[in-house]
């Protein structure tokens, strides 16, 4: 087992203490153990899935399998404890275009099953990681339990058993065959693994650490369900003070509103204490602001919104830093619903939006301690304070703070696609790529249909005589190695370049070449141009990179065709012949005057510098479903949940194109993006791995939660 270099290069990255360097020692060292249990365990249920290839190579090549998981382990190990160190945390991080790695449709499907695979293990693991993960941060230097505490937890283990499958040298149906049937296996022996791990921990008097809320399971419980209520009706939130007078009953008092408001912005602060984060809620001043209300509809508008503030301080997609930073705004809130009845007719009163703009930008966030969730709330902090202080709160003030906090908020996501500058870069190339290749493939398609004649201009098709009939083979390779290699060259040499109107060329001189003659001159034509074509294509397909031998096989087809013009009823040219033969072949026939000039190759396709959309024409087709629709609205700034790397994830759009098909989502968890394509996201989605972090807004869930059964 190379334990000992995987769990020197750890040390090497950090400065881990003794305990831990023997604890990742030890777990390296039990590597081949495990993973053997595993390889037996899984032999029965691969002969069930037929799978020969998965079952021949996991007798064979098992070794070299569990070797390859204890590399992969010892390098998660030491990116997970440099990440972890207060270096790498203390500012934004620098993302490097080198860590993206672009998620398209097959890509998807892998995280599908990776999810799939870690899900079940998580069951067979039941409850048994839970008190290893409290000490494992204790091992690592934490005082709290993040959700990436325990090193061996069933997500960074199934991708490392997933990822060292590569080495067998499985095709993707055998590795997948595979990861199921060890699927069970895996996940009985990591139980049996952590159930060791945490008694040694044990015994070397490691103490469990506090538990944080975000890394406790399903601690960040699902909103309310949707009560239905449609808050852009007006006096929709004012047709729930009845609704909600039965539930308090305070004495009554009669007061002026301007000595009304004083004694509630009185009341509230005294209430507040400048030792603690937040300043009591509403409901427990309830009673002292009820008895200073000057009639019932006072009281059931004090009573709606400390309601409200209840529901909107308990909401399950909020950190604890964002709630009490929206606990600022309960007194002035407060005092304006007495002031101003429309803040209980409109839902788009500044004073509620300034709480759902706030919410729904954080609401996929994680960590308290999250550099640029931190640096926000600093900001908005002061906003809110110096909501909180003025004297006489009301509708304008809040409109005021409601633009500086869109700027605070368009601020810190501009700050976050600075970071992100190379992996956006990244995806900005892959995105003009698409766009021009596929610009490229439609130009070919259409030189193509036009040459086999399946239809003419003003709907009068050529004679059937002009038709070119193209080999399934060629038409394959046009339209997908040559026009990516077309792309290529438009892009790094430009598309007027010289070598790249050659290249462009070749396609319409190609389908002439392949035309029916008429006459001895078009054979003589023919003639002159073929050896000057294949040349073009020769370069091409070095460029392209195409292997040798159906190099060889294209050109031979290609000669094939052209002997049976020259010569019809001619033998076809042996396939052994080599590009080389064919032009010397053709050399050999009668050639006409040397100042036969080539056909011209036409103007340019499209201007490179227009790039910047895609022509709806050019959109890939396919079926709308609701998943579409949603990501037809999903904007930057926006939060998803979604399946990344085999694990379930929040993020939010950092980035897209112009085109809509490359997506740059960046993880609540920080440094980590992800990059995306159209396809793979639709994929995610339509399978319920992508949604919206935010189905309703605060306010819709603070009304969700006062109307659920289980606060009535």
């Amino acid at each position: 087992m190379p334990g000992g270099f995987a769990t020197a290069r750890i040390i090497d990255a950090m400065a881990a203490s003794p305990r831990l360097q023997a604890y990742l020692d030890e777990q390296l060292a039990q590597v081949p153990q495990w993973m053997a249990r595993v390889a037996r365990d899984a032999q029965p249920a691969l002969k069930a899935s037929a799978s020969v290839d998965a079952q021949v190579a996991l007798r064979d090549r098992q070794a070299e399998w569990a070797h390859r998981v204890g590399e992969l382990l010892a390098a998660a190990w030491r990116d997970d404890l440099a990440g972890a160190m207060p270096a790498a945390s203390a500012g934004r991080p620098a993302w490097s275009a080198q860590a993206l790695t672009l998620v398209d449709e097959d890509a998807a499907d892998q995280n599908i099953e990776l999810l799939r695979a870690t899900q079940e293990v998580e069951v067979l693991l039941e409850n048994h990681v839970q008190d290893l993960q409290a000490r494992s941060a204790t091992l690592r230097g934490d005082s709290v339990v993040g959700r990436h505490a325990n090193l061996l937890r069933p997500a960074l283990v199934v991708q490392a058993v997933w990822t060292a499958s590569e080495a067998l040298g499985l095709d993707a149906a055998a590795r997948k065959a595979l990861m199921r049937a060890a699927c069970g296996p895996l996940g009985r022996a990591l139980r049996q693994v952590s159930i060791d791990a945490e008694r040694q921990l044990a015994d070397w008097g490691v103490q469990p650490a506090a538990w944080q809320a975000s890394a406790l399971p399903g601690a960040r419980r699902a909103p309310a369900p949707s009560s239905g209520v449609d808050l852009t009706r007006p006096g929709a939130l004012d047709e729930l003070r009845g609704r909600l007078a039965g539930r308090a009953a305070p004495p009554a008092a009669p007061d002026a509103l301007i000595r009304l408001d004083l004694g509630v912005a009185q009341a509230l602060d005294a209430g507040a204490d400048a030792g603690t984060p937040q300043a009591p809620r509403l409901m427990e001043r309830l009673p002292d602001l009820a008895a200073m209300a000057r009639n019932d509809d006072d009281r059931e508008v004090m009573l709606l919104v400390a309601h409200m503030f209840d529901a909107i301080l308990d909401d399950a997609l909020l950190v604890p830093s964002v709630r009490h930073v929206l606990g600022l705004l309960q007194g002035p809130l407060q005092r304006i619903a007495i002031r101003e009845p429309r803040l209980l007719e409109d839902h788009n009163h500044p004073s509620w939006q300034l709480m759902v703009h706030l919410a729904s930008h954080t609401a996929g966030f994680e960590d308290d301690a999250d550099p640029r969730l931190a640096e926000l709330l600093v900001e908005v902090r002061r906003l809110f304070d110096a909501l909180q202080g003025a004297p006489r709160p009301d509708a304008a003030q809040h409109a005021e703070a409601l633009g500086a906090l869109d700027a605070l908020l368009v601020a810190e996501l501009d700050a976050e696609r600075r970071d992100a500058a190379a992996p956006i870069a990244k995806l900005q190339a892959a995105a003009r790529r698409t766009l021009v290749n596929e610009a490229l493939r439609r130009q070919v398609r259409l030189q193509i249909q036009e040459a086999a004649g399946s239809w003419g201009i003003e709907g009068a098709a050529p004679a059937a005589s002009d038709a070119v009939t193209l080999d399934p083979a060629l038409h394959e390779f046009l339209t997908g190695p040559w026009v990516d290699m077309l792309a290529q060259a438009v892009l790094l040499d430009g598309e007027h370049a010289d070598s790249t109107r050659a290249l462009m060329a070749v396609v319409p001189d190609l389908l002439v070449s392949l035309a029916p003659l008429r006459s001895e001159g078009d054979r003589r034509r023919l003639l002159a141009s073929v050896p000057a074509l294949v040349q073009r294509l020769q370069q091409g397909m070095a460029r392209a990179d195409l292997p040798g031998a159906r190099r060889e096989a294209l050109l031979a087809l290609l000669m094939a065709r052209h002997t049976e013009l020259l010569r019809p009823g001619a033998a076809p040219a042996a396939r052994e012949a080599s590009a080389e033969d064919i032009v010397r072949r053709l050399r050999d026939e009668e050639l006409p005057p040397p100042n036969v000039v080539a056909p011209a190759s036409g103007d340019s396709m499209f201007d490179i510098g227009t790039l910047e959309t895609v022509p709806a024409a050019l959109m890939p087709e396919g079926p709308v479903t609701d998943a579409r629709a949603w990501l037809r609205h999903l904007a930057v700034g926006q939060w998803c949940r979604l399946v990344a790397r085999g694990s379930w994830s929040n993020a939010r759009v950092l980035w897209v194109d112009a085109a809509r098909e490359h997506w740059l989502f960046s993880d609540a968890e920080l440094g980590t993006t992800h990059g995306l394509t159209r396809r793979a996201l639709e994929r995610l989605a339509q399978g319920g791995l992508a949604a919206p972090v935010e189905e309703r807004t605060l306010i819709e869930r603070a009304v969700d939660s006062l109307l659920a059964p289980a606060a009535r």
